[in-house]
């Protein structure tokens, strides 16, 4: 096939006139005051006024929601300070300090924080507002933003499927604030959740028109949702997108643009080609996590039977839920876990918690929709195909929600990657919330503007009050007016920390935590990490006193200082003493630490000192007339400076792992794996100076792919916009 006979066949196939008009027009003219814009389903408009008192709404749901995060305040629970608060602190001082860190030397031993994608990295909304704001106000920021992005990309949903204006701004309550708050402790879940109401909009937008340029907006929300981390919700919102598109090609094909009924493979595989473009951009996350995740416990079996698929499921007796809600499974008289470990009636034996298992509505809602299906005028407007479409994808989240189809998916790729089947509820939550939606608009139809407004007023406020009474009782996080982060300055523990003479790193109760402190500690929790920290011959042993083993063990593995809740001096001596090879620093309460870890504000923390660790840089066999020195510790980097009379192997303690490489004196070296965790390399006899960089080949990979993949999209977009546009080129050439 020649040149111009492809190109006017592509002309045939796809409208055109895509990239023709201006980010206004992207989006349907929404703004457009003069002449409102119409939607292509003919049923509704949407003016700027609508548009502007649902952004004014939607603020005003998180100021209800999350009044302290609004005024400098926090949260507290869940995995707010063993999780995110750690990465998300040491992310924002690198940045702060001119550094891109792409590895964490605090958690553990270190580990690639580019790859364990949770820290977002590459995020753009992370790099923006982290610099300026710091770890909490950044972080309440950033769930502000996305709770707000949210409710606008669900109502804009809503409307494009031909919900009316209060149906839609129902349906954005119900999935927002109905799945979301509950998972509070969980950055992840509105995070990623966020974009999934928007890819689905670009995707019907391009199937009822057949204009590329939504497609090049569902490439970017689809980079912009791996980008955000955790690919959980990502890869449900995949198979949503591809369920989705099947069913409007195959089942419900109302208003689909001729080309696009006439061609469905070749629109389906153009569709995919956009997709994959998506998954090009976000390269610079996937890459290095896909590395990662081969040396990772989710490759080996290290972890062995701790990782199930089906952990974080729905018990079927627990849906009741969704109508007995807050005055039987929500009453603060139930334990929730307790009673769900009880409900083992067709339920899968994996363990499960009630955030997880958490799925709910509002009752209001379900009276509407109840009020719409006995009505044969109601009903009969409601139901059709595009609601028959939404309550398969719903059922089928429910379903797998469950967890009893684990045990056949696990096998299908990716499936068996994530944990929390439960989280397949999210399909229920949008479904549900679009269904409820369109029986509201049935249902407050054809009545005065004074009645319209007043039910549907109630009915939101009534709605809003119930799911946020839920969300306070389902959620395992506190709201608190003063952050507790504002204490670290004032920790005592952090002072002696700061002023140890060498590299401190911790030893303590709760994984992660301490490196609020800014150090590092150990054990460390990683979602992907790497296998070492899950070998039983080189994890870090459970703290059961300062037993001699467990004092050899902090030497050899660079721990400095251990922190306790008891006393670890010897019991039983008038004076107590201190265990030998160790020194007691510190018995007091500490400001910070007893209110992240909710202790009585009277009740001690034990700082105690290991003697001669290895710190963070020793000779494997130091003699007296040999000293080493730490000079430089920067996320991407390190370096030594040593003296020895004899050559001799230089022990850093921190995690050997594809990426570092070492060099002496400026010239390349043999860096090595020693004792089956640690980074080392010899050195020859006199004065050196040993450098360590981590410049991992996955990272490089991926931003090349990222950059292509842009380059791609940007290419698409000119050809379709200039070259396939005669008129727009004539005028130009004329101007």
């Amino acid at each position: 096939m020649s040149y111009s006979r492809t190109i006017r066949e592509n002309q045939r196939l796809f409208s055109v006139r895509d990239f023709h008009h201006s980010p206004a027009e992207t989006i349907d003219r929404v703004t457009s005051a003069s002449k409102p814009a119409v939607l292509s389903n003919g049923e509704t408009a949407i003016t700027w006024r609508e548009t502007l008192a649902v952004v004014v709404l939607a603020v005003g749901l998180t100021f209800v929601f999350w009044k302290p995060l609004w005024t400098g305040g926090g949260l507290i629970g869940g995995d707010t300070y063993t999780y995110f608060f750690p990465q998300k602190q040491f992310f924002a001082e690198r940045l702060h300090a001119g550094e891109f860190p792409l590895w964490n030397n605090r958690s553990g031993f270190g580990y690639p924080l580019i790859a364990e994608s949770q820290t977002g990295a590459f995020y753009p909304p992370h790099l923006l507002i982290y610099p300026l704001l710091g770890v909490n106000d950044g972080y309440n920021t950033v769930q502000i933003l996305h709770y707000i992005l949210a409710f606008a990309f669900t109502w804009l949903l809503a409307r494009e499927l031909g919900l009316k204006p209060c149906g839609a701004i129902l349906a954005a309550l119900i999935y927002v604030y109905g799945w979301f708050p509950p998972r509070m402790c969980l950055e992840w879940a509105i995070i990623g959740g966020t974009w999934l109401p928007l890819s689905l909009w670009w995707l019907e937008r391009f199937l009822k028109t057949s204009h590329w340029r939504y497609l090049s907006g569902l490439s970017v929300t689809i980079g912009m949702q791996l980008l955000a981390g955790h690919f959980n919700l990502a890869f449900i919102t995949l198979v949503l997108l591809v369920m989705f598109l099947g069913l409007r090609l195959m089942f419900a094909r109302e208003q689909l643009a001729e080309n696009i009924a006439t061609h469905r493979v070749k629109s389906a595989a153009l569709i995919f080609g956009f997709i994959a473009i998506g998954f090009g951009i976000a390269a610079a996350q996937l890459a290095p996590t896909w590395e990662l995740k081969q040396l990772s416990q989710r490759q080996n079996i290290a972890e062995g039977p701790d990782f199930d698929p089906a952990y974080g499921h729905i018990p079927p007796l627990y849906l009741s839920q969704i109508v007995a809600s807050w005055w039987f499974w929500y009453s603060p008289d139930i334990n929730l876990n307790q009673a769900l470990s009880q409900l083992t009636f067709l339920s899968s034996p994996a363990a499960t918690n009630h955030t997880e298992a958490h799925l709910y509505f509002g009752l209001v809602p379900l009276f509407i929709l109840a009020a719409a299906l006995i009505s044969a005028r109601h009903r009969a407007s409601l139901l059709n195909r595009l609601t028959a479409m939404w309550l398969l994808l719903s059922v089928a989240g429910i379903v797998y929600a469950t967890g009893l189809l684990v045990p056949f998916a696990q096998h299908l790729p990716g499936f068996g990657f994530f944990r929390g089947p439960a989280r397949w509820g999210i399909l229920a939550a949008l479904g549900v919330g679009l269904i409820v939606g369109k029986a509201a608009g049935s249902v407050l139809k054809n009545r005065s503007r004074a009645k319209w407004l007043i039910l549907c007023t109630t009915v939101c406020v009534l709605t809003t009050v119930d799911l946020w009474y839920v969300s306070r009782v389902v959620s395992v996080v506190a709201l608190l007016e003063t952050s507790p982060l504002s204490n670290v300055e004032h920790s005592p523990v952090r002072k002696i920390l700061d002023d140890y003479s060498g590299t401190a790193r911790v030893y303590g109760p709760g994984p992660n935590l301490l490196n609020l402190l800014g150090h590092s500690s150990v054990p460390e929790y990683l979602g992907i990490g790497p296998t070492e920290y899950y070998d039983k011959n080189l994890k870090a042993p459970p703290y059961e006193g300062l037993t001699p083993d467990f004092i050899d063990w902090c030497r050899r593995a660079g721990i400095t200082h251990v922190v306790s809740f008891e006393n670890p001096r010897v019991a039983g001596r008038f004076p107590p003493t201190d265990v030998a090879g160790t020194r007691l620093v510190w018995q007091q309460p500490d400001l910070f630490l007893n209110q992240v870890w909710a202790r009585g504000f009277n009740e001690p923390i034990y700082l105690t000192e290991i003697l001669n660790s290895r710190s963070r840089a020793a000779f494997a066999k130091p003699a007296s007339d040999q000293n080493v020195e730490l000079v430089s510790y920067r996320a991407n980097s390190a370096t030594i400076e040593t003296e020895s009379a004899v050559p001799a192997t230089v022990v850093m303690t921190d995690l050997y792992f594809p990426g570092w490489s070492a060099t002496v004196d400026g010239k390349p070296a043999d860096g090595y794996r020693f004792e089956g965790m640690f980074r080392a390399v010899d050195v020859p006899a006199g004065l050196h100076s040993i450098e360590w960089t981590y410049h991992p080949n996955s990272v490089r990979n991926g931003l090349w792919i990222s950059g292509l993949s842009i380059f791609v999209l940007l290419t698409i977009g000119h050809v379709r916009f200039w070259h396939f546009n005669p008129e727009r080129r004539a005028g130009k050439s004329v101007a």
